[in-house]
């Protein structure tokens, strides 16, 4: 292992050289690209704020927020391997939270476990397995209950909030009201980007290939100690964003592409760098493992541990049972692209069906429209943003 990390030592080293004159960007790019979220948030002449949350079973989690004290809150919640710089990477007049600020909303920026700004634990350490076992379920039960207190806690004069979720953060938030249903009278608006529920229509090959041996990863991962991925050391960082950057930008973007679904017109390759030096932020194989199980489950499932007595012992019965969608019964609003190669459109048909309480449901009319498109496209605000303020507006009127 020691071997390993000196290779990789080394040719993050001589990537400084090697690949300097390979492809070039405005010096400003690279400078941005170093920044966390706090960097990014100053940097556009915006307040921020630092928060520690603690959850239930122990883990300390960092709250970004652009302070408005007293206007109505809103939480935003990033998607598996991503953290709070989602929202703020592509700057003033186009990151969803600065332009939620700028229409006079207090903005909270989630960061889930196990990213790279919420890596402690009061009682394991990160080399431990015990500090990596969680996926989505721990994070709509533990993580999201202790964010909305917290948020409201500190919004005087409000007792509902407004939550936007990406991916994962959509996940986590129908768990969020299957296991805890209490919390749905928190949240004024439920809304939904790329919203991951079901499997069943997804095509994507590289995620069908995986699933069947989702198990036997899981069981390899365990016996040779892998519990994160990709692992949150800065040498993994610099190798990844050199390589990814500089050297095999093309590449990568068709890799990425591959995943997520290709539009090229709303991508913004010159901010690569800046892309690529923020995700991935960090999160544990598990994550990965459960969301695996439901592509072969055909529904939203709580974990399965490939053992009927494990699995008995947790849910009292030999197969995990199904999130009971139904309690989900603040106001939902969805929204899903054509192109998107992880959510399929009928997939987000079926999600609707289970849900007693949707008040905007939009198939996104840009035919492109992706699961990185959410956060970065180009003309994200016209395609997106513009739609949800009105339903955020009206919600807030009492006219929806």
């Amino acid at each position: 292992m020691k071997c390993l990390y000196y290779c990789l030592i080394s040719l993050c080293l001589n990537t400084n050289w090697l690949l300097a004159d390979i492809i070039k960007y405005d010096p400003e790019v690279i400078e941005v690209a170093h920044l966390r979220t706090p960097g990014f948030i100053t940097k556009y002449g915006y307040k921020c704020e630092e928060h520690r949350v603690d959850t239930k079973d122990g883990f300390s989690l960092t709250l970004h927020r652009i302070p408005k004290p007293g206007a109505q809150p809103v939480l935003l919640v990033h998607g598996l391997q991503d953290s709070s710089s989602a929202w703020v990477m592509t700057g003033a007049g186009h990151g969803l939270a600065f332009l939620l600020s700028d229409r006079g909303y207090d903005v909270w920026l989630m960061n889930c476990r196990g990213n790279r700004y919420s890596r402690k634990h009061r009682k394991f350490h990160i080399l431990q397995q015990q500090f990596w076992d969680f996926s989505f379920h721990e994070i709509g039960v533990y993580d999201l209950p202790a964010a909305i207190d917290y948020v409201l806690d500190h919004s005087k004069g409000h007792d509902q909030l407004h939550y936007v979720g990406h991916s994962q953060g959509t996940t986590a938030a129908f768990v969020l009201g299957a296991e805890r249903p209490a919390y749905m009278k928190k949240i004024k608006l439920m809304q939904a980007l790329a919203p991951v529920a079901y499997f069943e229509n997804v095509e994507l090959p590289l995620l069908r290939a995986i699933a069947p041996h989702v198990a036997g990863i899981m069981r390899f991962a365990q016996a040779v100690g892998i519990n994160e991925i990709p692992p949150e050391t800065e040498v993994w960082r610099e190798l990844s964003y050199k390589l990814c950057s500089f050297a095999f930008r093309s590449t990568c973007m068709e890799f990425l592409m591959q995943i997520v679904g290709t539009d090229e017109e709303q991508m913004n390759s010159t901010l690569t760098p800046i892309f690529l030096s923020q995700y991935p932020a960090g999160s544990s194989i598990k994550s990965f493992g459960h969301y695996g199980q439901q592509v072969l489950s055909g529904g939203l499932y709580k974990y399965d541990y490939d053992n009927p007595n494990v699995n008995r012992r947790y849910y009292g019965s030999p197969k995990p049972p199904a999130y009971k969608l139904a309690k989900i019964d603040c106001k939902v609003a969805l929204y899903y692209g054509q192109n998107d190669l992880l959510v399929s459109v009928k997939d987000v048909q079926q999600l609707r069906r289970q849900l007693p309480n949707v008040v905007h449901d939009e198939k996104l009319a840009y035919k492109k429209f992706n699961h990185l498109d959410f956060l970065a496209a180009i003309d994200v605000k016209e395609l997106l943003y513009n739609s949800m303020f009105q339903v955020m507006e009206k919600v807030d009127r009492g006219e929806l």
